[in-house]
């Protein structure tokens, strides 16, 4: 009596504990899932990382400090995750990523050293000569002011009034005054936090971020400090030109003139090709002499300061930082502030033409008031070609309207004689930014080499259809020709027609730029834009110039057919040949292919090298799961970290199922014919009830999904590693010495490693790692088409990075031949088909099996053309050979429940892995 009355009690408990046992169970694999994801997810986002540094595309910092940010977001949830799996068995993990994030965050959050220095000298000064502290083009000023001051003659003599040999005089408010002003408060700071919380510098918020900044800019304090060397270094440039004779009664002007460029690039004054780029920011020009009270002239001094610095972050220079690869943080800029009288006229001039080689006489362009007129592309233009021997001067062009040019031949010949004479002294062809007075004296107000022109281009329309014959057989017509050859090259894209500022929002990629003008303003689409075309502009505009120094095609009218923009239809495809001056219609491939290609300056630069100095934190695998040293301490890297919680936390969830006290039946390992360390998860419904004992046969298994899979996986037997040349074994030696963790000799142990599904009658997850590279699988498949799906995912590999992206490449290839949409980045490929009937789900499964076997160490033959194409002739021959199977099956199987009376019942798709 005693005992029946205790058997329900134990039978009670019993339950109590296999309730309390399945509970914890959901709440463990719960955390083991999410360790997945997050495991997944770093992949995809380290994946990310090195496409990055591909340089395929530029980017900013905020891409950067992008990638970094969630790599450590998924490395601290797998962290967590584990910690939840295992509490307190691994705390080094902690100290480790704490270490690891530091390091990474000086990277890419860290502030470049506080620049020491004066804070406004006058031109000249040979503090000057002090690194990063003044734009080398502003301090070659004071060397070029005593040089040029007794010019002598030459074939185009003239003569020049001016103190100082025609460099104006004027103080330069240095790099670490400016740097200190934006210091200053927290004003970088908040100017960071802006660009972030707008998702970063993106095209469509670019029109929206750069007033916002600006207006932050022109809010700033100035640091006393600064303001009182700015103020002194102007009240002593004022001493200077009143002492000067004749300087009453003239209308002297206070011009500001500032300038960017990288940290580092180049020594002080050096003259060399680093600063031939560079974004010019044009400031406000204000009275010299105050006739105001003291603190009115202060505040306007310190206003038009903050207003030139404000033009860093125009949208056309933040789009040239990111296009050259330059760091917000370590970008330097200066000021150069000149005592000018109001200029009669201003302009640019060329010791040479930027597009011919063999045209080496002097451009001068010029417009009338100040020199930013010919380069903001708002002003119309006169151009003038001036003989080197002898000073003849011939008026190309005037300005759109005028009925009179600008320059008589004197003061043509003026500038010419003073852009020569600065070559002579620089030994390098020169462009020059000059001022010409109302006494007739021509000032410099800035000099840098003049870029090199590429060897040869046509020197007239009947030579450039020459070239075009040669190239094309039957060129078709012209949509407009008689263009301005702004900047070289072919390029093909679809028209996209910008007539205001709000249409750069929806400015696509690659898309050719047609505008009214050559506006200084559309720089903003460089990085984006293809080619630009013009309905008129010149060659020494600012968008001319910033087109040949990112190698875009660039093409000016007036054109012969007319307006560009009435005549080019939005969303065409056109060729731009900017060689010649042409756009044609539709894509002409044997003029592309024969172009030059734009310039990326991504390689090597301050951006790129920060992102490199963070991924030698974050992306090497310096930790071997096999080896004795697989510990948490001995990780060195986010990716040695995210790997050891993956392995800990499959190790942790085996170690819980086969424990008997908490639920023995949610896992097992797999029993099967072949040596493979197989472990099944069951989610709820994958196995046909209670399987006794560590081992699950595969006929016990329930789930549909993995059961096709297993059979994709194991129907064609994997003959071993294809024959292998000496260069693709050399190429897995070469790997695996450059890492020691990768022993060569582990090649032939595919299956050591612990593999494992997750699994419940509808749903499949496989992940492996066969040897040196990751399988991943995911399935649901039922009678809801709308959800089926299947996921393939490849990546790693035992070659070097090209063989194995080759090889991602090729399987993608093969999938794509089965209807699967295939992303490929560097050696990661994810192939998916989804929304399809049960029937087509699970045959490609079968596909997805076959792959996962024998996509092995297919990277060793990526270069060996003839063994590729047999074995991509061979694998497609075989998944058709099983597909015709599968549908032999399920056909036989319908006859034999059709035959049987069982028509009329609604049947579900039948189990490729089901014995016929």
């Amino acid at each position: 009596m005693g005992l029946f009355c205790w058997l329900p009690f134990r039978r009670k408990r019993r339950d109590e504990e296999r309730a309390a046992a399945e509970e914890a169970f959901a709440a463990r694999y719960h955390r083991f899932k999410l360790v997945l994801n997050a495991w997944a997810k770093l992949q995809e986002v380290m994946t990310e990382m090195e496409l990055a540094l591909c340089c395929v595309h530029p980017f900013g910092m905020q891409t950067v400090r992008a990638l970094c940010t969630r790599i450590t977001t998924q490395v601290f949830q797998c962290i967590r995750q584990l910690d939840e799996l295992a509490p307190g068995r691994y705390p080094e993990l902690s100290a480790r990523f704490d270490a690891i994030q530091a390091e990474v965050s000086a990277i890419v959050y860290g502030r470049p050293a506080t620049m020491d220095g004066p804070l406004a000298l006058p031109f000249g000064h040979p503090d000057l000569a002090l690194p990063d502290l003044a734009d080398p083009a502003l301090t070659r000023l004071g060397a070029l002011r005593a040089a040029l001051a007794p010019r002598g003659a030459s074939d185009m003599s003239t003569t020049s009034g001016m103190p100082g040999g025609g460099v104006p005089d004027g103080f330069i408010v240095t790099a670490s005054a400016c740097q200190r002003l934006f210091r200053h408060q927290g004003l970088q700071e908040e100017i960071g936090r802006r660009v972030q919380a707008s998702g970063g510098i993106r095209p469509d918020n670019l029109l929206d971020l750069s007033p916002s900044i600006a207006g932050l800019i022109l809010k700033a304090d100035v640091p006393a400090e600064v303001a009182g060397a700015v103020l002194d270094a102007l009240d002593a440039l004022r001493a200077r030109v009143a002492a000067r004779p004749g300087a009453q009664g003239r209308d002297m002007r206070l011009l500001l003139r500032g300038r960017v460029w990288p940290q580092g690039s180049t020594g002080a004054g050096e003259n060399t090709d680093d600063d031939a780029g560079g974004m010019t920011l044009w400031g406000p020009s204000i009275p010299l002499f105050a006739d105001t009270d003291p603190e009115a002239d202060r505040q306007r001094v310190l206003d038009v300061l903050r207003a030139t610095l404000a033009l860093k972050y125009s949208p056309q220079a933040i789009a040239y930082r990111r296009n050259r690869g330059l760091r917000d943080a370590g970008t330097c800029v200066c000021v150069g502030c000149f005592a000018v009288e109001a200029p009669v006229a201003g302009g640019i001039a060329y010791t040479g033409n930027p597009l011919h080689a063999r045209d080496t006489s002097v451009h001068v362009y010029a417009a009338r008031g100040l020199s930013e007129a010919v380069e903001d592309g708002a002003h119309d233009v006169d151009a003038y070609h001036v003989c080197r021997a002898g000073g003849s001067v011939r008026l190309r062009s005037i300005a759109h309207g005028a009925s009179a040019p600008v320059l008589d031949d004197a003061a043509a010949r003026a500038v010419a004689e003073l852009a020569l004479a600065v070559e002579e002294r620089c030994g390098l062809p020169q462009e020059i930014d000059w001022l010409l007075e109302p006494d007739g004296s021509v000032s410099l107000l800035h000099a840098r080499p003049l870029p090199a022109p590429r060897a040869h281009l046509p020197e007239s329309y009947a030579e450039s259809e020459a070239e075009d014959a040669a190239q094309i057989e039957c060129p078709p017509p012209a949509l407009l020709d008689g263009g301005i050859t702004a900047g070289p090259g072919v390029v093909a894209g679809p028209v996209h027609i910008v007539r205001k500022l709000d249409d750069v929002r929806a400015f696509p990629d690659g898309a050719v730029l047609v505008v009214a003008r050559d506006l200084a303003d559309w720089g903003m689409l460089m990085d984006r834009a293809a080619a630009v075309v013009a309905e008129r502009g010149r060659i020494s505009s600012q968008l001319a110039a910033v087109a040949r120094e990112f190698g875009k095609p660039a093409v000016f009218g007036p054109f012969r057919q007319g307006s560009p923009l009435d005549l080019l239809e939005q969303g065409a495809m056109v060729t731009v040949h900017g060689d010649v001056g042409v756009i044609y219609p539709g894509r002409i491939e044997s003029f592309i292919e024969s172009a030059p290609h734009e310039c990326n300056f991504m390689p090597g630069s301050p951006v790129l090298q920060a992102l490199d100095a963070a991924a030698h934190h974050m992306l090497p695998l310096t930790l071997d799961p096999d080896s004795p040293d697989f510990k948490s301490a001995n990780c060195r890297t986010f990716h040695d970290l995210g790997r050891f919680c993956h392995e800990k936390a499959v190790a942790e969830m085996f170690r819980f199922g086969s424990q008997q006290r908490h639920a023995p039946q949610r896992v097992k390992q797999l029993q099967c014919d072949v040596p493979k360390q197989f472990w099944v998860v069951n989610l709820d419904d994958g196995f046909d009830g209670e399987v006794s004992g560590p081992l699950v046969p595969v006929a016990r298994i329930t789930s549909v999904p993995m059961r096709t899979l297993w059979r994709g996986m194991n129907a064609v037997p994997w003959q071993g590693p294809p024959p292998v040349d000496a260069k693709g074994f050399l190429s897995v030696m070469f790997e695996a010495t450059a890492n020691p963790h990768l022993d060569p000799a582990a090649q032939t142990a595919f299956f050591t490693e612990r593999n494992y599904f997750m699994v419940s009658r509808n749903y499949c997850s496989l992940h492996s790692r066969f040897g040196f590279h990751f399988v991943a699988v995911e399935s649901l498949v039922g009678e809801r088409t709308p959800e089926n799906y299947v996921v393939f995912q490849l990546r790693g590999g035992a070659a070097n990075i090209e063989r194995r992206v080759r090889r991602v490449e090729f399987v993608a290839g093969l999938l794509e031949e089965f209807g699967f949409v295939c992303t490929v980045r560097r050696d990661a490929l994810s192939a998916r088909i989804e929304n399809l009937p049960e029937a087509e789900a699970l045959h490609m499964l079968l596909v997805a099996g076959y792959m996962t076997i024998h996509t092995r160490q297919l990277d060793m033959i990526m270069n060996d053309g003839p063994q590729l194409a047999e074995r991509r002739a061979a694998m497609l021959a075989d998944c058709r050979r099983l597909l015709e199977e599968a549908g032999a099956a399920e056909r036989e199987q319908e006859a034999d429940q059709a035959s049987s009376g069982d028509d009329a019942r609604p049947r579900r798709a039948v189990d490729p892995a089901a014995p016929v």
